[in-house]
């Protein structure tokens, strides 16, 4: 069951996920269709999220750099949503 524990790993998919985001926003002028790949792109992240915190649920976290790695997503998406909405 020791190989079930989230870790960083767990986190790693959305946060490289979650690039995209702020390179549409900065690489282009975010018309309406790079606003919805914007917005497309960042509800995957919402989803890999989730299923990363179902693993967490089922065998709970290895250790402290798994909580960084929790944080700085969550701190990331946040970022996002507040600026994709001030848009």
């Amino acid at each position: 069951m020791e190989g079930s524990k989230a870790s960083e790993g767990t986190w790693g998919v959305p946060l490289l996920a979650l690039v995209p985001v702020p390179l549409i926003r900065f690489l282009t002028g975010l018309s309406t269709p790079w606003l919805v790949a914007a917005w497309s792109v960042l509800a995957l992240v919402a989803v890999l999220t989730v299923v990363g915190w179902m693993s967490v649920v089922r065998g709970g976290v290895r250790g402290a750099k798994g909580w960084g790695a929790c944080v700085l997503l969550h701190a990331g998406i946040a970022l996002q949503v507040v600026a994709l909405v001030s848009r």
